[in-house]
């Protein structure tokens, strides 16, 4: 399901000019350009919320910043920041590190896109998800964007695990950053 409240059309910010076709990735550019002025809702729910999700900041020559909101019922929500490195057109996680840096958590299940009312989690607990992150990954395990045929205002994400694409697609619905923040759906 597609939800199309959240966000204007891509064709406001010019990727969209004619349809593009179901495997035609989007390059680093466009990816950037997305990233810039919406966040990323994965898996909208019927009821606006998402099943996680994530803001980009400091764009680099060679990386992104990547602040992301998921919850656990009776958790708190939790906020991490890792960085990703560009290769190509793809957005990578380091295997070594995972790219985490660091983790918060905050009350309630709605992530405010300013990063507010987060208390940070102790540099003590990285290690540890770091190597449980590790242990889960494969070495390469990059992602790649298509915009959904479906509207012009959702994009997929698609999962390249040591090379080989996940058959299923991530949906994402785009949500203005003045949005200020969105509602996430707690699992489990």
């Amino acid at each position: 399901m597609t939800i199309r409240l959240f966000a204007p059309s891509l064709l406001a910010i010019g990727l969209c000019a004619a349809p593009v076709a179901a495997q035609e990735f989007l390059s680093r550019a466009e990816v950037e350009a997305v990233m810039q002025d919406f966040a990323f809702c994965y898996h909208p729910s019927d009821r606006f919320s998402c099943a996680w999700a994530e803001i980009y900041s400091d764009f680099g020559e060679d990386h992104v910043i990547l602040h992301t909101a998921s919850a656990v019922w009776e958790e708190p929500l939790e906020v991490q920041r890792y960085r990703l490195n560009w290769v190509d057109n793809a957005l990578c996680i380091p295997y070594e590190d995972q790219g985490l840096e660091a983790a918060w958590e905050a009350d309630g299940y709605r992530f405010a896109f300013d990063l507010s009312g987060l208390t940070p989690l102790g540099d003590d607990v990285l290690p540890e998800r770091i190597e449980n992150l590790r242990e889960a990954s494969p070495r390469d395990f990059c992602f790649r964007y298509t915009i959904d045929d479906a509207g012009p205002d959702a994009l997929f994400q698609h999962v390249f695990r040591d090379g080989v694409v996940d058959e299923a697609l991530d949906p994402i619905a785009l949500i203005p950053l003045f949005a200020s923040g969105v509602a996430i759906a707690p699992s489990g």
